[in-house]
């Protein structure tokens, strides 16, 4: 059943355009501008175009005076029509009405910042189909080709290999020779996947409080050691070798795949030079 409170319904369009329901007002944002549109300034919501997708907001006054949204998802539009008649005020069809495009305010919208991760793998995903592209069509050889599509796969797997080793053993080694050790209080216990968890609570140097759930110990209380330059980096106990060792090893055992995944790049790019 739908209510007249369903205003949390979005409708996302082309080019970043979307429309929502909220405290009685319907919010178009597209072209840069965010438009609040009070329901009093609408007289209906039509659903048309192909398979129903495209909404029409039609203004009370002139009827041209309109705003259109394409979405894909014709459900998704016939929930959102459904939910603004609902709140649209009852009219006689006699009854005056005033120019709905004067009850309509507009606010410039901020500009989203780009996202520079994105663009990057777009950037690196260009870069090797241009790559792969040269190497097929200048015909280096059927082995440049296998080292360029096997290099990904090689990078990456070694990569994240190295980059979590990297990661466990620089926190180790970090609360190995700057952690702090605390008595932490026992607050309560839970399991989760079949292990038991167990949650202590704790004051850090700053005097705030933190907790840190661990599925070591259950005693009462308990040892927490943690990282003063960043004490969401904690454990229980102070023993850090074996973080330590298994850091070292992550990195030893992923860092050849990452150099032969590297090395097999470099090699196919250098058979188009050569």
């Amino acid at each position: 059943m739908t209510s007249t409170e369903t205003s949390s319904l979005i409708l996302h369009g082309r080019r970043r355009a979307s429309v929502r329901l909220r405290d009685g007002a319907v919010l178009l944002a597209a072209d840069g501008v965010q438009r609040r549109i009070p329901v009093e300034a609408v007289e209906r919501i039509d659903v048309h175009g192909p398979k129903g997708r495209r909404l029409t907001v039609v203004l009370t006054g002139d009827e041209s005076a309109a705003y259109h949204l394409q979405c894909r998802s014709a459900p998704a539009v016939h929930e959102f029509a459904q939910a603004v008649r609902l709140v649209l005020p009852i009219r006689d069809a006699a009854e005056p009405r005033l120019p709905g495009a004067e009850l309509v305010t507009e606010v410039p919208l901020e500009r989203a910042k780009p996202n520079r991760i994105r663009q990057r793998w777009w950037g690196l995903g260009s870069a090797y189909v241009v790559v792969l592209v040269l190497l097929l069509v200048t015909r280096a050889g059927m082995v440049p080709v296998l080292l360029w599509v096997a290099a990904p796969e090689a990078i990456g797997g070694g990569g994240f290999g190295v980059h979590i080793g990297w990661k466990i053993l620089r926190e180790a080694w970090a609360m190995r020779t700057r952690g702090i050790t605390v008595e932490g209080l026992l607050q309560r216990s839970h399991w989760y996947n079949g292990v038991e968890q167990f949650t202590y609570a704790y004051i850090d140097n700053q005097g705030e409080q933190r907790e840190l759930t661990s599925s070591e110990r259950g005693a009462e209380r308990a040892e927490i050691t943690y990282d003063p330059a960043d004490p969401e980096t904690a454990q229980v106990g102070r023993s850090t070798t074996g973080w330590v060792v298994f850091g070292a090893v992550l990195i030893l055992l992923f860092g050849p795949l990452l150099l032969a995944g590297v090395g097999s790049a470099v090699a196919a790019v250098a058979s188009l030079i050569v």
